[in-house]
């Protein structure tokens, strides 16, 4: 509940903890700069450097509010705490802080390029000279420390900052002369050098170049080098806040979100980018508001910095008048202002010296015209620069702001809260006296980097500086992208979303230093709580996530990426909507890289444990015994090992069990059983092993494998003289388990995906052409009452209701001699228009889909108890169709409305072949046997890693 209260008014001081610029090169920009119509989001041509030297407008003693100027109390000045980054402990080779080249920090985030597919061929370059330029400077600043503190020699210091400089013109002099017509010395390093004092001819003149001007030094000519990079600067809060360019530009749907800016002094910007601005601001010489404003939203355009909302729009008020004073009315008049422009958050880099937050705060948010607008805005407030920690209590009885709310610190380039950043402490605001469930400066605080941040300086270069007036800058940044994703959020949602998504530093959960810790964009803008996800059925019932799977089968999607489902999470009062890719939902896909390792694992496995000898090349390894003769009857059982990845009926009896009844004088035949259907149904002889049959590994009718591993039952005869005809039947119900650790309790691998049963009926025709050569055909009808070609769903994606295919088989089995013999198969398969019971997913198109193996066995390679079978397999593999989604999803991403998408995901994908080479052989006797076999994947899924892709291995076998 919101809440709201009374406060009196006070006096207000910028909490910027600015440092001496730094000036870099300024880099060319497509605009022209002209006094007011400089464009602080595109520094300008040339080479002009308004801060070359020494100039430092934070530098000394200043206070405007001498005298009677100041109308409230106290000398309270916008520029307190003045701390220059470069001094004590703020110094990034100081120990072993090194904040552009350690391994948790790196500007160029490894080998990763962070512009997205906009790849520069110039970083190639650039990325390896810092990698070994960083380490290097670690090491001349330790000898440059070791000289200055034993007035050794600067010689070998000066010899490889020269070494440094001759790396750097290799690297960026022609760069730098493309685009100022001039050497790298004359463009800027001649006048860096001279601003510090340092003559590399002179060694002796680095003996007056003190440790803070190092670093400066340094950060300079790096700051200046990659103003020519070509690609926006890089700086380490990118890395530390989790945020890429890349990133931020795929949350953009075409509306800006709007931030207000309540500072001070900001140059004209580009009104693509700048709203307007208002109070008073031009007698004013510090463009403090224009680094604020880089940080939050300068574009990646190739120049200058970027922001974290590289698509949000700014407005700015300015609250201070002419004598650098602002009053809490005129602070509440800025916030008014800018909530009527439409603003979504207003950054605020105000404040009380000595206070993280200080009472008066409150009588801005009590005023009617600031509370009016308090639910559709979120406040961000830096805590202030005097490293102090609060211990006073707030009034906050009836105050509209708080659970839209955020107080930001200030963290250095290693996480640690920074030496100069305020912070909570216990202190609470308080209702009516009592310190309630989340009212604690802490539940509303957040860190950021705060120190030696590149930012625009206003003037058309870059510039370091250093405050909490810099790091709540990335949180509203991080505020915009929230807001401008979902913009149907309130005020509250939004903070909640940026603190629950924190990262947490100091002591586990909320602390009185850190609050909820680190910001972390990329947790922001995913879901907070991945248990918590939900998704809608047709009814707009909620169903879990985790309950929205695709598993096993042969279903591959041709742009499984591409497609989308749609999920939520609740958010206060709200919910946000998330896509998962469907390739994330595939769990058990024959084209997920680790399923394809399960397979390679399996194949290994069956390799290893099978006996095979060169002459009949089969895993199956099976015997059989007449039970009964009766005149022409004879009954025969038959039993045999079961498939390894049999997990229907048959896995409880452990083995392949059938029964046969042959009339001998006839031809006619009976058989019925549990176990390999698939195997028992098949009148081709040359392919008598498991994987042969498998839809994931073999090319041998693999629609009837689909149904095999349960109950068969099958008839022959034989009709006009030599054509046999079958007529049979196999079915299968699996269940996917696991097997509870210390228990062996069995339980279902997915609550959400029901038993998979299928159903096939097959006829088949087999006519000897001669001697030498048969061939077959045999016409498949599958029925997957729970399924799709294997594949199965989860709640709202089940594919239960049936799924009918028909498949055509043609086969061919031929002994050309009597040491070779040939067999071939191929599949041709229709899955027909069906819908699926409740779900989201129906047939699109008409699935068509094929499956070929070509096996070639040689016996008496090397002797007479040898043999070689050469396999090339296609497993079944869809060649055209697609599946119909329709869900619900976020049909206006301004006010969240929800309504029908449907997307269409063609089914496809690249044709998987493998060729597969085994070699048995007797050794000596049939107790002692070897066999050596290999895999290849020729063309596939470009997923399969290597192991999946290639698989080999031998087999020795004593029996004793």
């Amino acid at each position: 509940m919101r809440q709201y209260l009374k406060s009196g008014a006070a006096a207000i001081a910028l909490l910027s903890l600015t440092g001496a610029m730094m000036p870099a090169h300024a880099q060319e920009s497509d605009d022209d700069a002209n006094g007011d119509g400089l464009n602080f989001l595109h520094p300008y041509r040339g080479d002009i450097n308004p801060f070359r030297g020494d100039i430092n407008p934070f530098q000394g003693d200043i206070n405007p509010f001498r005298g009677d100027i100041n109308p409230f109390y106290g000398d309270i000045s916008p520029f307190w705490g003045d701390i220059n980054p470069f001094w004590g402990d703020i110094n990034p080779f100081g120990g072993d802080i090194n904040p552009f080249f350690s391994d948790d920090i790196n500007p160029f985030w490894g080998d990763i390029n962070p512009f997205g597919d906009d790849i520069n061929p110039f970083w190639s370059d650039i990325n390896p000279f810092w990698q070994d330029v960083g380490p290097l400077w670690g090491d001349l600043n330790t000898a440059w420390n070791e000289a200055a503190a034993g007035g050794g020699d600067y010689t070998t210091i000066a010899n490889d900052m020269a070494s440094v400089i001759d790396r750097a013109e290799d690297v960026f002099g022609a760069a730098i002369e493309a685009r100022t017509g001039q050497t790298m010395d004359e463009a800027f390093l001649d006048a860096l050098l001279a601003r510090f004092g340092i003559d590399l001819d002179d060694p002796d003149s680095l003996a007056s170049v003190s440790v803070g001007q190092r670093s400066e030094f340094f950060l300079t000519f790096y700051d200046s080098l990659m103003g020519f990079s070509g690609v926006d600067h890089i700086d380490h809060w990118m890395p530390a806040i989790n945020w890429s360019p890349a990133m931020a530009a795929s949350y953009d749907w075409g509306r800006a979100p709007l931030v207000g800016v309540l500072d001070f002094s900001v140059n004209t910007v580009d009104g693509s980018s700048f709203r307007g601005q208002g109070g008073e601001r031009d007698y004013l010489n510090v463009n403090h508001g224009n680094a604020v404003a880089s940080l939050i939203g300068a574009p990646v355009d190739g120049v200058g910095v970027m922001g974290v909302a590289p698509h949000a729009a700014l407005r700015f008020y300015n609250p201070f008048d002419e004598s650098h004073t602002a009053g809490w009315d005129d602070v509440a008049a800025g916030v008014e202002s800018l909530a009527n422009g439409g603003t979504s958050v207003i950054n605020m880099s105000l404040g009380v010296p000595g206070w993280t937050l200080h009472q008066e705060w409150a009588e801005v948010f009590r005023q009617d015209r600031v509370a009016r607008h308090a639910d559709d805005l979120t406040f961000v407030i830096a805590a202030g620069n005097d490293g102090v920690t609060q211990t006073v209590d707030l009034d906050w009885t009836g105050v509209s702001v708080l659970d839209n709310l955020l107080l930001v610190g200030s963290v250095d380039p290693n996480g640690n809260i920074s030496s100069f950043s305020n912070t909570p402490g216990e202190a609470c605001l308080l209702t009516n006296g009592v310190c309630e469930t989340g009212s604690r400066l802490m539940d509303r605080f957040l860190v950021a980097p705060g120190e030696l941040l590149l930012v625009d300086d206003g003037e058309g270069g870059v510039t370091r500086v250093s405050g909490t007036s810099f790091a709540a800058p990335l949180v509203s940044g991080a505020a915009a992208l929230v807001k401008g994703w979902w913009y149907w959020l309130d005020g509250s949602e939004v903070a909640d979303v940026l603190l629950l998504s924190a990262r947490d530093l100091g002591e586990p959960g909320v602390d009185a230093v850190y609050g909820h810790g680190m910001l972390d964009v990329a947790g922001a803008m995913s879901p907070l709580d991945a248990a918590n996800l939900y998704g809608l059925d047709k009814h707009s019932n909620p169903v879990e996530a985790a309950e929205l799977i695709i598993t096993g089968g042969r279903l591959s999607l041709r742009h499984s990426n591409k497609h989308y489902v749609t999920v939520f999470e609740d958010i206060g009062d709200s919910y946000r909507d998330f896509s998962i890719a469907v390739d994330d939902l595939i769990v058990g896909s024959s084209l997920a890289e680790s399923v394809a390792n399960a397979y390679a694992e399996q194949y290994i496995y069956e390799r290893t444990s099978a006996s095979l000898n060169g002459t009949s090349f089969s895993d199956i390894n099976s015997a059989s015994r007449v039970l009964s003769r009766r005149g022409n009857l004879m009954v025969t059982a038959t039993a045999s090992r079961l498939d390894p990845s049999n997990v229907g009926y048959a896995r409880d009896l452990g083995f392949h069990a059938g029964v046969e009844l042959t009339d001998t004088e006839s031809g006619r035949s009976m058989k019925f059983g549990v176990g390999e259907g698939a195997l028992a149904l098949s009148s081709q002889t040359g392919f008598n092993l498991f994987s042969d049959h498998r839809p994931e590994s073999g090319g041998v009718n693999p629609v009837l494998g689909f149904a095999s591993g349960g109950a068969y039952a099958a008839s022959t005869f034989n009709m006009d003289g030599d054509l046999q005809v079958s007529f049979g039947i196999t079915t299968t119900h699996e269940q996917a388990l696991y097997v509870m650790p210390g228990t062996g309790e069995e339980r279902a691998l997915f609550d959400s995906v029901a038993p998979y049963q299928a159903f096939a009926a097959n006829i088949d025709l087999s006519y000897p052409l001669s001697d030498l050569v048969t061939v077959n055909g045999s016409l498949t009808q599958l029925h997957e009452a729970t399924g799709l070609l294997g594949a199965q769903g989860g709640s709202v994606l089940a594919l239960e209701g049936g799924a009918d295919t028909t498949a055509l088989t043609f086969g061919v089995d031929a002994r050309p001699s009597s040491r070779i013999s040939l067999s071939a198969s191929m599949t041709m398969a229709q899955t027909r228009t069906t819908a699926f019971d409740g779900g989201l997913l129906d047939i699109a198109e008409r699935i068509d889909s094929t499956a070929a193996q070509v096996s070639i066995r040689y016996e008496a390679l090397f002797s007479n108890n040898d043999g070689v079978r050469f396999s090339m397999v296609q497993p079944l593999h869809i060649e055209s169709g697609a599946l119909g989604y329709t869900g619900m999803a976020v049909t206006d991403r301004e006010t969240g409305e929800l309504g029908v998408q449907s997307d269409t995901w063609e089914l496809g994908g690249r044709r998987p072949v493998y060729a597969e080479v085994i070699y048995a052989t007797e050794l000596g006797s049939s107790d002692r046997r070897l066999s050596v076999f290999s895999r290849q994947q020729l063309s596939g899924d470009e997923q399969a890693s290597e192991f999946s892709a290639a698989t080999s291995g031998v087999r020795f076998e004593m029996r004793f």
